[in-house]
């Protein structure tokens, strides 16, 4: 501790009239990450460097200085030890001093150092003062494993227009508290689980997002106290494909909506389309946005057959509502030629290049 923190609990332990004694009193324990749940819960694994910080509530911390009239002062902090399913007394240099009523720990797990992977139980945290006395908190700790992932299932294959359930199992989930579940691929942003059902310890129902960008993805899941577990190459995402898509008319002006068809050309294993209702969305940029590529939905789209979709590609309108009367079409799409997505009502999806895209003419 630095020479005029260790002056000022001089100052504080010498002078102060209002020291109550030497008795700690220790009224709680708290992981930052939830503050609310008691007791304090916190994994063996994982934390930072130095371990999970944690906060120690009470009255009475009572710092002693040491050497304090030679030219290395220094400070002597009160001990924490931890009793339950092992005992354990936090390195002196793992605890700091807030004020009498706050003392923050660093709590080593697996992976920093010192490494100390505490059994997974319930803990009694006692704080001893370096001039006696101690204070004592039974069940004050909760220790437990970090999750595991043993496998992971999509029931039901994906769906590009659609949610598509995925099964965790493993052990370690938190029945009483949702996790927080992440896929990740390298140059794409992080994809969070929004839906997520933690059925039992050993099972979690959750849902891929539709529209999902295909590829092989890593799964990170972290419990609420701050367990975390990573599957690397967890998940391969792709979709049934339609066959080759062409548009006609491929051109349309952009002070007018268009009517096109699109026409499905599926041979070998590739769908055609199916009964039901289609999305279909041009990617370009519109004029309120002209920096901005974005998916513009088309609409009246109608079923033909399986080979062909009729739908309205909004030139003029873009996004805004129809109809649109100022002649400049001042929400259209912005003039260029652009790509095309249809995704079937059978999950199935199939995309048109630019290059052999739809044209919005000046």
């Amino acid at each position: 501790m630095r020479l005029p923190v260790a002056a000022a609990l001089l100052s504080l332990v010498a002078c102060s009239e209002s020291t109550e004694g030497t008795t700690p009193k220790l009224e709680g324990l708290i992981n930052p990450r939830q503050r609310l749940i008691t007791p304090a819960r916190v994994c063996n694994a994982g934390g930072g460097p130095s371990g999970w910080r944690l906060e120690l509530i009470g009255d009475r911390f009572t710092p002693v200085p040491r050497d304090a009239l030679t030219d290395s002062p220094s400070v002597e902090l009160p001990t924490v030890s931890l009793s339950g399913p092992a005992d354990y007394t936090l390195p002196a240099d793992h605890l700091f001093f807030a004020r009498t009523e706050l003392m923050r720990m660093d709590l080593p797990t697996r992976d920093s150092t010192p490494s100390n992977t505490l059994p997974p139980g319930a803990y009694t945290v006692s704080v001893t003062n370096p001039l006696g006395g101690t204070a004592e908190l039974e069940d004050a700790l909760r220790v437990v494993p970090p999750p595991v992932i043993t496998t992971l299932t999509a029931p039901e294959g994906f769906r590009y227009n659609a949610a598509s359930p995925l099964v965790i199992e493993g052990s370690g989930f938190r029945a009483d508290a949702l996790p927080l579940i992440v896929l990740q691929r390298q140059g794409e942003e992080d994809q969070p689980l929004f839906t997520v059902t933690v059925v039992s310890d050993t099972r979690i129902e959750t849902e891929v997002p539709p529209a999902t960008p295909e590829g092989t993805y890593a799964l990170t899941l972290t419990n609420p106290e701050g367990c975390s577990v990573t599957r690397p190459q967890a998940l391969t995402i792709t979709y049934p494909r339609l066959g080759n898509l062409s548009v006609s008319p491929a051109s349309g002006p952009a002070n007018s909506d268009t009517v096109i068809t699109v026409t499905n050309t599926a041979s070998g294993t590739a769908n055609r389309f199916t009964p039901g209702t289609h999305e279909v969305y041009l990617v370009a940029p519109v004029k309120t946005d002209p920096g901005q590529t974005v998916n513009i939905p088309l609409y009246d789209v109608t079923y033909v057959s399986q080979a062909q979709l009729r739908a309205t590609v909004p030139n003029c309108s873009g996004f805004d509502s129809r109809p649109v009367t100022d002649p400049a079409c001042p929400g259209g799409i912005v003039p260029g030629t652009y790509g095309l997505i249809v995704a079937d009502p059978s999950g199935a999806f199939g995309t048109l290049p630019a290059s052999s895209g739809f044209t919005v003419t000046p």
